[in-house]
């Protein structure tokens, strides 16, 4: 996580839906980093600032609940009209063609890709996919390990970095050279001096 002296690099979080993290860690350490994105089920827990959505009935469920206010709620433009063009709330475009888990993940890889230098990602699992007996779940897990690669190299200038990822990487993903692996302990030192 080098940086250039003369260019401040623009620092910032995607968090995964399965990440634990100690009850005692203060998620201010992270938003002093940079900002937060995840899927709506990390809200609760880590105060999210970038909230994605891709499911219209629990947009519609969030909205009622002014979780908009509260951050900004990232829902598919196709969604917009259906419910009722609510305000306060960002869009993007897209749509997924193939069957995928976790697809806030992924949109959220998207959008802070386009935004940021750096993207910390942490919670991810980048290892080699168990067998699994159930071909549905495992479509969908390859499917989204899958675009989650793709979002990588097509975003050569951002440096992605998988914070305290527990296993081996899977092989397609060892040689991206804007892929490296680091500690939360390293990253939270490495930035202090920021």
């Amino acid at each position: 996580m080098e940086s250039d002296p003369g260019h401040r690099m623009n620092i910032t979080w995607v968090i995964a839906d399965d990440v634990l993290l100690d009850p005692d860690f203060d998620i201010q350490q992270l938003k002093n980093i940079g900002s937060t994105w995840g899927s709506w089920r990390t809200w609760r827990t880590f105060g999210t600032d970038n909230v994605i959505c891709h499911d219209i009935a629990k947009s519609r469920e969030l909205l009622q609940r002014s979780l908009h206010t509260r951050c900004n709620l990232y829902i598919p433009e196709m969604h917009f009209q259906p419910l009722d063009r609510p305000n306060g709330i960002r869009l993007y475009g897209g749509n997924f063609l193939h069957e995928v888990e976790k697809q806030e993940e992924i949109v959220a890889m998207h959008l802070a890709s386009t935004q940021f230098d750096i993207v910390l990602l942490l919670g991810f699992d980048f290892s080699t996919l168990a067998k699994n007996t159930d071909r549905l779940a495992s479509h969908r897990a390859f499917n989204y390990q899958n675009l989650c690669l793709q979002t990588i190299i097509d975003n050569p200038t951002v440096q992605w970095v998988c914070v305290d990822h527990h296993n081996k990487l899977d092989k397609k993903f060892l040689d991206l050279d804007n892929l490296t692996l680091d500690s939360l302990e390293q990253v939270l030192k490495l930035t202090e001096s920021r």
